[in-house]
């Protein structure tokens, strides 16, 4: 089964992956462009009212809000 994991700009869930890779995982990925891409694209998202929380008022200015 496939795993993709993300974050907000897509750093940390790209160190992840290669951790997830080391340990043996075959089918790991890193969303491309991060979560906050994702939801600036209008992609679905599967929460509650399709916002994504951008933690503070700093990673807020990257999302179209």
């Amino acid at each position: 089964m496939p795993i993709v994991v993300y974050c907000s700009i897509g750093y940390r869930s790209a160190i992840v992956v290669k951790r997830l890779q080391a340990m043996g995982y075959k089918k790991i990925f890193n969303l491309e462009g991060s979560i906050f891409q994702w939801a600036n694209e209008r992609r679905p998202l599967n929460r509650k009212g399709d916002r994504i929380h951008p933690h503070n008022q700093f990673w807020g200015l990257l999302l179209d809000l």
